[in-house]
């Protein structure tokens, strides 16, 4: 599953897991390698400075992520540094799912497609609304330009979608659409 930046990917997640998916966010192992004494930790901090690290090696992610934000070789090697032992960890933890396992990479598009992804299932939401859920969230309008610009636009995501949905409604309308995609899973093979 991928989408864009306040299109309700977490929702989704929450509520497919709630189905029975099992659910693994590759945001969440980025975290888990980002721990100190995790070798990507160490690289981090020899690649991008130990500055971006407290006294107890813990890497300051907004820091980091400012550093990249705005430097397109430095988010490039950060990306190079961290997608291969991720899509590693998302390729051994879903090994073996029952009944299947939901993969959450929100940059699906902008570093493309794991040869163990056998559907893509595409979160997308209207501009608009995705702009109010991001300024909902504290964002600065600058702020929300910056990281809109930075994403695949929802045409290129769109465009890898198995399936869609869109995110415009409320959350029962939302969980409707999760629910019917979740029995479509269970009775048909995933397969690409």
């Amino acid at each position: 599953m991928t989408g864009g930046a306040g299109a309700g990917k977490s929702v989704a997640a929450q509520m497919f897991a709630e189905c029975g998916a099992l659910v693994i966010d590759a945001d969440s192992i980025a975290h888990e390698l980002m721990e100190p004494g995790q070798e990507i930790n160490a690289i981090l901090r020899a690649t991008f400075g130990e500055d971006i690290a407290d006294s107890e090696g813990r890497i300051a992610r907004p820091l980091l992520r400012q550093r990249v934000f705005t430097d397109p070789v430095a988010r490039k090697t950060l990306e190079a540094l961290l997608h291969p032992p991720i899509h590693e960890a998302l390729r051994r933890r879903s090994e073996d799912a029952h009944p299947y396992a939901l993969l959450v990479i929100p940059l699906l598009a902008e570093v493309g497609r794991p040869d163990f992804v056998n559907r893509v299932l595409v979160i997308d939401v209207d501009p608009k609304e995705q702009r109010q859920r991001l300024r909902a969230r504290g964002l600065a309008p600058e702020t929300i330009d910056d990281l809109l610009a930075i994403q695949a636009s929802a045409e290129k995501r769109r465009a890898l979608a198995d399936d869609l949905i869109v995110n415009d409604d409320s959350p029962a309308e939302l969980l409707m659409r999760v629910r019917a995609l979740h029995e479509r899973y269970l009775l048909r093979p995933i397969a690409g």
